[in-house]
């Protein structure tokens, strides 16, 4: 560990001569806008265009490819702004270090700097996201339908997480004295859990996976990339126990050492002692709301297509295999041995359609070795051959006709599937986002209403299942407040009780939710309504200084006993 401590050594003394630099702060953003001004002088996003999905960058405009429609005024804004922002991510990003080094212990000094950059980290994920996934908005590339509100509403909670982090700032700064000793006093601990249960996560699951990763030779970098992909359902999972065991391990403590008492003694209430908690609660369901509406069930449900992929010996990354989809109006049989995770990148592989009359006898069989699907409704069939039937027998075998560079192809506009008709019944709601899951409705209005109840169920599961951390909040935070004879063990024990019951129960309505037992948009909150109206009323007896109540089987049961009250100085008495 020689090196390790050498290493911060040195970053120990960069930071002390990083202080005594007059107005380094200052000039270090002056020379980063005189650099970007000299990139717009220069028509820096003429000569780097951004990489627009969908179209080509021609002389700075865009023109929209096959199946795309034309770009509107946010696509270009994004084609013109992209390139800078590019850019400014790295000269920003060493000025933000640099004031960082400077100011580390200022936080007065530090919201300015945070906001600008928040704000500029914000814009640029939203101009990145707009530029992979707004250009083929009307047709995406499997032929889902198109859920615009859904989108922009993610890129709004996409912006939301990122600014929390100097919003947070913000209010530590306007707090008083009091609430930032509370605020500090809590974030500690809670750093503490969300690291060491992110730790064992990850060590269960590169255990788990490990072979995998060896046996495809996956290098170290892939390997950290997939994991960081991770983050969003890792920290989905692991913050509310981690804020369950910060919030009971931050107040049991200052209950301990009297620090609360002190508090009430100088006329502070209950809920302004416990303020900076839950506002810190509050951050981390914004936070977790946007990571739950589109990234982390993605994650989770593309792992193990992301790990195939690892393969050096697939040429693209699996979704499924043995895909069969059979269509009820065309009467078409679909047979894909390998369906991508993305046709940008890949093609279906192994393809066999089989086409049938209003008899049910077979007319014709097309067999491909790979097929691709364009967003204008067009296939393309490679390396194979097509069969036409009579009577159920074959009478006529044509091999792909050949284009001009010697390719064996086979161009159809007249099929109506497109490749999400075919993996959308594949898909499971769990594994699927917000706009997934909207698009999944869209696609299938008329299926059964037990086929789509599982689907409603996980829509409205991805805004609830945030609010889990708040209700665990506003448990756990009168159970961990003792300034009474009663000790805080109890209450340690009863939120702990109460957190695996909060799983069951959310669990359960999710499940009754999902056999149309209960209504989805009720079964969803049903969990957190009961478990924080629960501990609205544990934080109404702590504000008026009263014990919380007992859980008594005898006192449930009606059988308990009164008992006369007697002196305990029966000489007094």
């Amino acid at each position: 560990m020689t090196w390790f401590r050498s290493m911060l050594a040195k970053l120990h003394a960069l930071q002390q001569r990083s202080r005594t630099w007059p107005y380094a702060g200052r000039i270090t953003f002056s020379l980063a806008l005189i650099a970007m001004l000299l990139l717009v002088t220069q028509g820096h996003h003429l000569d780097n265009p951004a990489d627009i999905t969908g179209y080509d960058t021609l002389g700075g405009r865009l023109v929209a490819e096959q199946g795309a429609a034309p770009a509107g005024p946010a696509l270009r804004f994004v084609s013109v702004a992209l390139p800078y922002l590019d850019q400014w991510m790295l000269v920003g990003g060493i000025v933000f270090i640099t004031i960082l080094l400077r100011q580390w212990g200022h936080v007065q000094k530090l919201v300015t700097p945070s906001w600008v950059a928040g704000v500029s980290v914000a814009l640029w994920a939203v101009c990145k996201d707009m530029a992979i996934h707004l250009g083929v908005a009307q047709v995406t590339e499997l032929g889902e339908p198109f859920a615009e509100f859904a989108y922009w509403v993610k890129l709004v909670l996409l912006a939301l997480a990122i600014l929390s982090l100097p919003g947070l700032l913000h209010y530590y700064r306007r707090c008083g004295a009091l609430d930032r000793y509370t605020l500090r006093t809590f974030l500690a601990p809670l750093v503490f859990c969300f690291i060491a249960f992110t730790s064992l996560w990850l060590i269960m699951d590169l255990l788990d996976n490990m072979k995998d990763f060896q046996e495809a030779g996956t290098p170290m970098g892939r390997v950290v990339l997939f994991y960081a992909g991770m983050l969003p359902f890792i920290y989905v999972s692991v913050m509310p126990a981690s804020l369950l065991l910060s919030v009971l391990y931050t107040l049991t403590k200052m209950s301990r050492a009297n620090e609360i008492v002190a508090m009430l003694g100088i006329g502070r209430s209950v809920i302004q002692v416990l303020t900076p908690v839950l506002t810190a609660a509050l951050v981390i369901s914004i936070t977790s709301m946007a990571a739950n509406y589109h990234w982390a069930p993605r994650a989770e449900g593309n792992k193990k297509a992301v790990i195939r992929g690892f393969d050096a010996r697939q040429k693209d990354s699996i979704r499924e295999e043995a895909l069969l989809y059979k269509d009820a109006v065309t009467r078409r049989l679909w047979h894909v041995a390998y369906f991508p995770f993305s046709l940008q990148s890949g093609r279906l592989r192994g393809l066999m359609v089989r086409e049938q009359d209003a008899t049910g006898q077979v007319t014709r069989v097309i067999h491909a070795d790979s097929a691709t699907w364009w967003p204008g409704g067009r296939w393309s069939f490679y390396d194979g051959k097509e069969v036409d039937y009579v009577n159920g027998r074959p009478a006529v075998i044509r091999d792909f006709p050949k284009d001009a560079q010697g390719r064996s192809q086979l161009d159809i506009t007249t099929f109506e599937e497109t490749p999400w008709s075919m993996i959308s019944d594949a898909l499971k709601p769990e594994h699927l986002g917000v706009p997934e899951i909207i698009s999944y409705l869209k696609a299938h209005p008329r299926d059964p209403r037990e086929k789509l109840a599982p689907f409603r169920a996980h829509y409205h599961h991805r805004f609830a299942l945030a609010w889990q951390s708040f209700a665990l909040a506003l448990v756990a935070a009168p159970l961990g407040i003792a300034y009474s004879r009663r000790g805080a063990v109890g209450g340690i024990a009863g939120s702990i009780f109460i957190f695996f019951a909060l799983l069951f129960l959310n669990n359960l309505c999710l499940n009754l939710a999902k056999g149309s037992h209960v209504a989805a948009w009720l079964s969803s909150w049903i969990p957190h309504l009961l478990f924080g109206t629960l501990g609205l009323v544990l934080l109404h007896y702590r504000s008026q200084n009263k014990d919380l109540p007992r859980l008594s089987p005898a006192r449930l049961l009606g059988s308990a006993k009164a008992r006369v009250a007697r002196p305990r100085n029966r000489q007094a008495a």
